[in-house]
């Protein structure tokens, strides 16, 4: 089999550790990045080159990595292109509806209050003048402010309620912009969130995150701490389970906040980093699981 690990860098850690995973289960892995496909559509036929290599005919699956930073126009041409693939017969992990849902937390938000699992009070609106009215309704004396696409804590920003000027500043500058605005409320975590990895709707592993001193964000790439969690509490790894699950996510990262008065699901991420939660689990290699489940899944 040759399975392909659409990355947008080969030689970062999880490209390099898939391949490794790909190649120590004797298949040939073909890393390449959205920039290096060629779509061709005619009138009788739809293909997709990598080089010389077909990826419609010759891929058995595909792993698909994070986007990273893209134009509006290169992230919808993206997601078309998966779903292109998936309906040439490509198994695509994660299939581009699950990567769509869990991309915008606004839809993956509202999707879990459809399916009656806990999450943050949140606003969404195109006025700063309305967001500021409807603040209140978060009952927060913080409020976090952020990106409705992003990952990695990169934009999410910490405010006081009751600094009004800070708040019209901000949301007049989003607003201006041509951003939408996005007002969560901030639950108190104690600096500490749970990672848990579902992959093919079980849980895998897990981890504690522990934000850095003076900072209350948790997101190992923000500097967060990973503790490894050997045994996970199963209320949460029901909830991270269906969290996956109503997104349609096989490989997900879904982050859990849990407090005396429940638990809450913040996010699910559909392309996981498991750096961190690696060196928190050196008895599980993460990225075979990953591989072996993908080839489970991965046409002949």
């Amino acid at each position: 089999m040759i399975i392909g690990v659409l990355t947008r860098n080969p030689n970062g850690w999880a490209s390099r550790e898939l391949t490794r995973a790909i190649k120590s289960l004797g298949h040939e892995p073909l890393c390449f990045r959205f920039r290096d496909v060629v779509a061709f559509i005619g009138s009788d036929c739809f293909k997709a080159f990598v080089n010389n290599i077909d990826i419609t005919k010759d891929l058995s699956a595909i792993i698909v990595r994070p986007f990273g930073r893209v134009s509006l126009d290169q992230a919808i041409y993206r997601i078309d292109l998966l779903y292109a693939l998936e309906e040439q017969g490509v198994p695509i992990f994660n299939k581009p509806s699950a990567i769509e849902r869990c991309v915008d937390k606004f839809r993956s938000l509202y999707i879990f209050k459809q399916h009656g699992l806990p999450v943050p009070k949140t606003i969404v609106t195109e006025r700063s003048s309305l967001a500021l009215r409807s603040s209140e309704l978060l009952n927060s004396k913080f409020i976090v402010f952020k990106p409705m696409f992003g990952s990695r804590g990169h934009g999410s920003t910490r405010f006081i309620l009751s600094d009004r000027d800070v708040l019209w500043e901000v949301t007049r500058t989003l607003q201006f912009t041509r951003h939408t605005i996005y007002l969560q409320e901030y639950i108190e975590h104690g600096g500490m969130d749970i990672r848990v990895f579902v992959l093919g709707y079980r849980v895998l592993a897990a981890m504690v995150r522990r934000a850095p001193s003076g900072s209350w964000k948790t997101n190992i790439a923000r500097g967060g701490a990973p503790i490894p969690l050997k045994k996970v509490d199963p209320e949460v790894e029901d909830l991270a389970i269906k969290a996956a699950k109503v997104l349609e996510c096989e490989v997900a990262g879904v982050d859990i906040i849990k407090t005396k008065e429940g638990m809450y699901v913040l996010e699910v991420n559909s392309q996981p980093g498991w750096h961190g939660l690696q060196s928190a689990h050196p008895d599980i290699d993460i990225a075979m699981e990953i591989v072996k489940y993908v080839v489970s899944k991965a046409r002949s």
